[in-house]
């Protein structure tokens, strides 16, 4: 029996991380009623593995996905709070969950497309009677600050303590680039509209 425990594996090839994937679900099966948690980096790889393993066995798949929960590494670490710090002191939902942060947007930016940062953003929402430009830029929004909570939390770290860095991957720090300045300003303005109370959760 394998002790319980996080795998991580990591890869150049998703195809290979497939099929590592149908051989470890095969040669270590759960009991009935268990569910297998796969992290993935968006919805659509998601929905790949899911399609992949519900091939047939012939076409190199399981032929059935059922039992796998795919989740996002964002959904799986506020879960992972909750179950180590208690229900008590962490909410249900993160207020920056991507879900909710798509609303919060499409309430906030008409507030800050008026500030000269926010001009990039401001050109693409011209003509936008019916808002459906608006709520596509706040969907993509919500994927890349999502994206920033997991890999770039310290971006997240020193926009909100107000210095507009980036850590290079040499190590280094650098300016945000000038036509990018508007991502740490949106995101003090996220925070502060979620209050400090529930800032700190992100």
């Amino acid at each position: 029996m394998l002790p319980p425990g996080l795998m991580v594996v990591h890869g150049n090839h998703p195809e290979a991380l497939r099929d590592l994937l149908l051989a470890w679900l095969q040669r270590h099966p759960l009991a009935p009623l268990e569910d297998e948690h796969v992290l993935v980096q968006s919805n659509g790889v998601a929905q790949w593995i899911r399609l992949s393993l519900a091939k047939d066995v012939e076409q190199g798949g399981a032929g059935i996905a059922a039992a796998l929960q795919t989740e996002l590494p964002s959904a799986f670490l506020w879960r992972a709070y909750r179950a180590v710090l208690g229900d008590d002191a962490v909410p249900a939902t993160s207020p920056f969950d991507k879900s909710l942060l798509v609303w919060r947007l499409m309430r906030l930016l008409p507030q800050l497309l008026a500030e000269p940062v926010f001009a990039p953003l401001s050109r693409f929402l011209e003509d936008d009677g019916d808002l459906r430009k608006r709520h596509q830029l706040a969907e993509r929004l919500a994927d890349l600050f999502d994206q920033y909570q997991v890999y770039r939390a310290d971006w997240l770290a020193a926009w909100s303590d107000g210095r507009d860095q980036i850590l290079t991957s040499r190590g280094g720090l650098q300016a945000v680039p000038p036509e990018l300045c508007w991502q740490p300003r949106l995101w003090r303005a996220l925070q502060k509209d979620v209050g400090p109370a529930l800032a700190g959760s992100s």
